[in-house]
């Protein structure tokens, strides 16, 4: 058994589903709990792997790409969420 075979390692030459994978343009499909999953699973695979090594770097710095923009997206901004100053306006008081 290869290394590619044995790691889920696409060839983007055997089918359009692989090729899709293999430029990772399957990430933004992912649901929430598959992208965590697949990052938690490929990150010790960086450290046994020196051969596929480039492949599995590239598709875990997509993977936290996105996973950072998925994140920061339902984080609300705080600037946007500030509270405004109110506006005090001084009335003219006759003394």
């Amino acid at each position: 058994m290869t290394m590619r075979r044995l790691f889920n390692i696409p060839d983007p030459m055997l089918s359009f589903q692989q090729y899709v994978r293999y430029y990772h343009m399957d990430i933004p499909d992912l649901s929430d709990d598959e992208l965590q999953i697949e990052l938690w699973s490929l990150r010790p695979l960086l450290y046994w792997l020196p051969q596929e090594k480039r492949w599995i770097k590239d598709r875990v710095r997509e993977l936290e790409k996105e996973y950072g923009r998925r994140h920061y997206a339902q984080k609300p901004h705080p600037i946007k969420t500030a509270v405004e100053p109110q506006n005090k306006i001084l009335r003219k008081v006759d003394l």
